[in-house]
This record gives C-alpha cells, structure tokens and sequence, in this order.
C-alpha cells in the first residue's frame, strides 16, 4: 500500500509540473489571434461599382502599448492602391467585428517585396501588437503555424461569423527551407501550412507566438508548398517610417521536454515500485509521436522534415522536393524518391520514383522502383550512395 500511495504521488507531481509549465492550447498560442485583424478592400469597377476583397495583416508596434501600425501583403491593397486616395477612389478598413469597422491608412509598401504597412487613425485598444523574429537554419523542421482568414472557410461551410479574432483558421506546418528569390533577392520561408485567398498578410508563427514571416501564396506545382515573406524584409519598410516594433530572440527552452524528461522519471520509479508486485510497469507506446526524415548529408547539417500526412518528395528539383539536394550531388536524381508515414501501421513507406542509381536500405538492399517498400522506425536509407543517407524516426 506504500509503494502505491508513493507512485500516485509522484504521478501527482508530474501532473503538476504539467500544468504550470505547458500553455493551456499546448502547441499553437492564443495569444496571436489578439494581434491579427481582416482588412477588407474595396476598389471601383469600369461602371464605377464597388468590388470587394479581403485579406489578413497584424498589429506591431512596443510591448504594452496600444498599437496603431499593420503589417499586410502590398496584392492585398493593390486594387486600393490603383483606385488612388482621393475621393471616389478606392476604400480601405479594417474589421475588428462585424459590427466594429475602422478605416485604414496606406502608410507606405514595397511591391517588390510584395509587403505594405497600414495605419488607423488613433491607437486601438482592441488589439495588441506582436513580436518579430528573424530566423535562420536552425529552425528547419520546426512546428509553425499560419494564422488568416481565407475566404474559402466560409465559402465551404456557411458559418456564423462576425469576422473577429475568434474566427479566424490556424493552419499548421513546419519550415522546410528559407529561400533567396532569385531576380529580387527576396528572403522566404517554405512551409506546408495551408494558405488560401483571404490569408495573404496574415503572421506566421511559432510556438511562442512571434511572427517569424507574413503569409503570401501557395505553390502552382504542389499543393503542399507554401510560402511566407521573411520578417527580415518587413523590419527595413518598417525603420524607414520609423514606425516603432519589438524583435525577440527565441530561448529555444521548451516546457514540454521538461514534462517528458519528469515522465521518464515517474515510468523508472514506478517500474521498480510495481517490480515486487508482479506488476507491469506503464509504457510509452500508445502516446502518438510524430514521424520525420532527417539527412544525414553534410550539405543539410542534420535537417529535419516533419511529416503531416502527406507524402514528401526527396531529390535536386527544388520546385517539388521538400528534402532537397544541391544540383550535381552524386547519385541522386531530380526526383528520386517518396516517403510517407502510414499512422495505422506505424510503418513509413518509401517508393523510388524510378531513379538513375536508386534507393537502398542501409546494408545495400535495393528498393525496387515505383513500388512503395515498408520500412519500420529506425530504419536508414540512402540515394545512390552512402554520402546520401536519410534516417526515418519518431519523436
């Protein structure tokens, strides 16, 4: 009876522990949604009628203070931007509700850049501004999530909306490579967070709630690639009106893995309370982990592709491969390979996508080509040759 009352108590800890240090919405933060707003568009046509669009932008501006400054694509205003200024032009506001419509400002915007800033007359009180964080490769392979209001949401299922933070949709995804666009020289994040209409200038963010990019546009050859304007370029067009904003640097301490290293504990003392009992000590293999790939090629230094259900393609041509090589690695092909995660089986599947020098299984087995191979967690793989080595996990 002693050693169960001990087990229960430090079960007791542990779930302590849990809840003062995880969020109570554990992965996504709430606390984003008080910082976006819906920013509708309103440009005449040729017979001089209204025409309407609608977009996403958030708030920035000093921690504490009611904020004034939005930050949006510059396409989400370009019909506005057209109209002109003046009277009979064009119409721009932003919807705190549906009921609480303000008009918006054209501070200045970058079409290049395809980012714009706008502003309301007078500090609000019915947003807050939110952080900015400028990342680089270490992020690779981390939880983000997109934050807007796309205007298919409520065109699939017609919804009671009024059009405040509260309705807005939260995709998620990981950063899967940050890019330079050639001809601008534009910095990107590729992510496959879904965004559709309606979601453009909306944040996207970490688990922390910093805006680490602003929502643009989906890919035309890949319904899994998506793509966000790097902070970097916003803070530039924001230091030349001298509109003011706060830049945080992530601690990179997750609460979580102090849950987990607690758990791991509680699971070895009450192994060795239930021993003289007869009993089985509890196991981790019913907690759902999520599956990723991680190369192993010195020119990723140990990138990590999570996977979210859909199957990712490995090889050198950039416009559809998620894990991807440098033009002229040898041994891998432009698309080489395919693997997916099968939740219901726990197993990943991997196809060679009929490449020049092949897929293998650590040991030199050879997948055959176009038929998708079963491979337990744990398993390595490789294009080609052994330089080009990918490992299957959970975590």
């Amino acid at each position: 009876m002693k050693k169960i009352r001990l087990l229960i108590t430090l079960i007791c800890i542990v779930v302590l522990m849990a809840v003062s240090t995880v969020p109570a919405f554990a992965a996504f933060n709430n606390a984003t949604l008080d910082g976006i707003v819906l920013i509708s568009v309103g440009a005449p046509d040729y017979r001089g009628n209204m025409s309407y669009s609608r977009g996403t932008g958030f708030f920035v501006g000093e921690k504490g203070d009611n904020p004034q400054y939005i930050v949006t694509n510059c396409h989400v205003v370009e019909d506005f931007i057209l109209a002109g200024k003046a009277l009979g032009g064009g119409e721009l506001h932003v919807a705190f509700d549906e009921d609480n419509l303000e008009e918006a400002y054209l501070v200045d915007y970058d079409a290049e850049k395809d980012l714009a800033v706008l502003k309301l007359a007078e500090p609000t009180t019915l947003r807050s501004a939110l952080p900015m964080e400028v990342i680089d490769d270490s992020m690779l392979g981390e939880e983000v999530y997109a934050v807007g209001y796309p205007a298919a949401s409520d065109a699939t299922v017609h919804s009671v909306t009024s059009f405040g933070k509260k309705d807005a949709t939260v995709t998620t995804g990981s950063v899967s490579r940050l890019i330079t666009e050639s001809g601008t020289g534009r910095q990107l994040i590729q992510t496959d967070a879904s965004l559709s209409g309606g979601s453009s200038g909306g944040p996207l963010v970490n688990a922390d709630g910093t805006v680490i990019g602003v929502n643009t546009y989906g890919s035309n050859l890949d319904k899994n690639l998506f793509y966000a304007v790097n902070i970097s370029e916003v803070q530039p067009l924001l230091d030349q009106n001298n509109i003011p904003y706060v830049v945080v640097k992530s601690s990179g301490f997750n609460p979580i893995i102090l849950v987990a290293v607690a758990a791991v504990v509680v699971i070895a003392i009450a192994v060795i309370v239930l021993k003289g009992k007869g009993k089985k000590a509890p196991t981790a293999v019913e907690n759902k982990k999520s599956a990723f790939v991680r190369s192993m090629a010195q020119q990723h230094g140990g990138m990590t592709v999570t996977l979210h259900g859909q199957p990712v393609q490995v090889g050198r041509d950039r416009a559809v491969c998620r894990v991807i090589y440098q033009d002229g690695t040898p041994g891998v092909s432009s698309k080489h390979c395919q693997i997916f995660f099968n939740e219901s089986e726990g197993m990943f599947e991997v196809t060679d996508l009929n490449s020049t020098y092949g897929t293998f299984i650590y040991g030199g087995q050879r997948i055959v080509p176009n038929t998708p191979t079963k491979l337990a967690p744990g398993t390595t793989i490789y294009l080609g040759e052994m330089d080009n080595s990918l490992y299957l996990g959970l975590e």
